[in-house]
């Protein structure tokens, strides 16, 4: 069976589960590519930082995709803390749009081993980083203005932001 959550030329809806995952530092684990082609082959982009979002398959709890998506990302395991709301936005697939939403939780890492991340996952080829949250925000905030993009994350550090001054 075709997997409804994600999004086609004949079904252009796309439903993904993210994560800010935090360390004892209250850093950011987030993906790095220097240079990377969108899978549509339709963009390219450079210096761009984005969240953990997976895809849900079929048959999947929202938690289910959040801890496979901590596994084959990064290689890690994590404790949800809350949900802290979601992104809607638009990505060009062939001729048309995709609406994308990405319901986004807090996670607290537990374990961070790299070299277990899935060597077929999409991500495969950012550099893991950790970052602050000050860093993060203005460096989503230019690249969503920089690619005209519709996919803002950080709006979704700044909710995190709040919780981590309210002591996680």
């Amino acid at each position: 069976m075709e997997n409804y959550f994600r999004g086609t030329k004949q079904h252009p809806y796309h439903l993904s589960v993210g994560a800010v995952i935090v360390n004892g530092e209250n850093k950011i684990c987030c993906h790095y590519f220097e240079k990377v082609t969108s899978r549509n082959k339709f963009r390219h982009f450079t210096d761009f930082y984005i969240l953990m979002r997976e895809t849900m398959e079929m048959g999947e709890s929202i938690e289910d995709t959040l801890h496979r998506g901590l596994k084959e990302e990064f290689g890690m395991t994590g404790d949800i803390v809350t949900y802290i709301g979601s992104i809607k936005g638009n990505y060009p697939i062939e001729d048309i749009s995709i609406e994308k939403t990405t319901l986004y939780f807090l996670v607290k890492m537990k374990t961070f081993e790299p070299e277990l991340r899935a060597t077929e996952d999409a991500e495969k080829e950012s550099e893991i980083q950790w970052q602050t949250i000050d860093f993060l925000i203005p460096k989503m905030k230019a690249q969503v203005a920089r690619l005209n993009s519709t996919m803002d994350e950080s709006s979704i550090l700044e909710r995190v932001q709040n919780i981590l001054q309210n002591n996680l």
